[in-house]
């Protein structure tokens, strides 16, 4: 009889024993690496002339509405003409232009079209914001030439 009371009890000592308290929290701590939270862009246009349709050798800007909650590094513009490859067009440092209508830092980015393209080739621009922790956000804008 004794026997049976015994064998719960050291049943229970090695259930108890066998338990760490917050072991998945543990484990997610030490598991775990918090890079930084991404860049947001709230808008991308062309001005002017706020349309996508534009003359050949002209020259526009893109007005870049973005924030961070992380520092932002910089802001690479590229662009893909027609079937072209993607390349680099310019980067730009961060420079703080916060903006109280719209809540965002704002950036205005020069754009030479190539002259001589024929009308109807597309040409597509990224925006990215880079964040010095690495992570970044990409917008674009594809425009035709008339």
């Amino acid at each position: 009889m004794k026997s049976n009371i015994y064998l719960p009890l050291l049943l229970l000592c090695f259930l108890g024993a066998s338990c760490e308290k917050n072991a998945p929290d543990e484990w997610l701590k030490d598991n775990i690496e918090i890079v930084g939270k991404l860049p947001v862009i709230a808008s991308l246009s062309v001005v002017p002339p706020q349309t996508s349709r534009v003359p050949a050798g002209s020259s526009l800007q893109l007005d870049l509405r973005y924030w961070s909650d992380d520092p932002v590094d910089k802001i690479n513009l590229y662009a893909t003409v027609g079937t072209g490859a993607r390349q680099a067009v310019s980067t730009s440092a961060y420079a703080k232009a916060y903006s109280a209508v719209s809540r965002t830092d704002s950036l205005l980015l020069p754009y030479q079209v190539p002259a001589g393209l024929a009308s109807g080739t597309s040409i597509k621009l990224d925006v990215e914001v880079l964040n010095q922790n690495t992570l970044s956000r990409t917008s674009s804008v594809t425009l035709t030439v008339q």
